[in-house]
């Protein structure tokens, strides 16, 4: 399908004009898998239409990565005459923002395994990357790995409270390590059951 599918095309999917930045691209193909996530509807027919439009979108994101990363990288002579082009953007290396998306397109498409192996490595590239951590919390509590899963909601906890609060954070950390009470995770791990809950009827 992929190999089929006009670049315009792919840009009018994910709802982009031709020439979206690859964060433009990111951003909307984002957005989009959390409105058509399968798991998202009850009914069997909406499903199927969330798994069909999912895959389009997919097909669309991956065209639009692939022609982002075969395009050839852009002069670095800065008095080259010629006018930027916005489409010629190249991807020298993959950042943690990268690997997070791929995370989400894998668990989208039910390839758990990949999405954790994806997920990790967008946390080892960005430590602090509370969305990462949280994405793979639920694929590893859809799995079944309820440990993995506490431990990193409760990491994702841990940095937005540094965030929120980054004196308090510190002192905590430097008077008693690894024993602070984590109300907020535990509410974050009950929503999460019960919307796996409802996903199993």
């Amino acid at each position: 399908m992929r190999d089929h599918l006009d670049l315009n095309h792919a840009y009018e999917i994910l709802g982009l004009e031709p020439g979206a930045s690859p964060a433009q691209v990111k951003r909307a193909y984002r957005q989009l898998v959390k409105i058509w996530h399968p798991d998202r509807f009850l009914d069997q027919e909406q499903k199927q239409e969330a798994e069909e439009k999912i895959k389009s979108i997919n097909a669309a994101y991956n065209k639009l990565k692939s022609e982002s990363l075969s395009e050839p990288p852009i002069s670095e002579n800065p008095s080259s005459s010629s006018p930027p082009n916005p489409t010629k953007i190249s991807v020298n290396r993959w950042d943690a923002e990268t690997f997070y998306t791929w995370g989400v397109e894998n668990a989208t498409e039910g390839r758990y395994e990949e999405a954790i192996a994806d997920f990790t490595h967008a946390i080892r590239l960005n430590p602090h990357y509370i969305d990462a951590y949280k994405y793979r919390g639920l694929v590893c509590s859809q799995l079944g790995y309820e440990y993995r899963a506490a431990s990193d909601l409760n990491k994702a906890a841990q940095i937005e409270q540094e965030l929120r609060n980054p004196d308090a954070a510190r002192s905590s950390r430097s008077a008693r390590p690894g024993s602070k009470p984590k109300p907020l995770v535990e509410r974050f791990c009950q929503r999460i059951k019960s919307l796996l809950r409802l996903n199993r009827r």
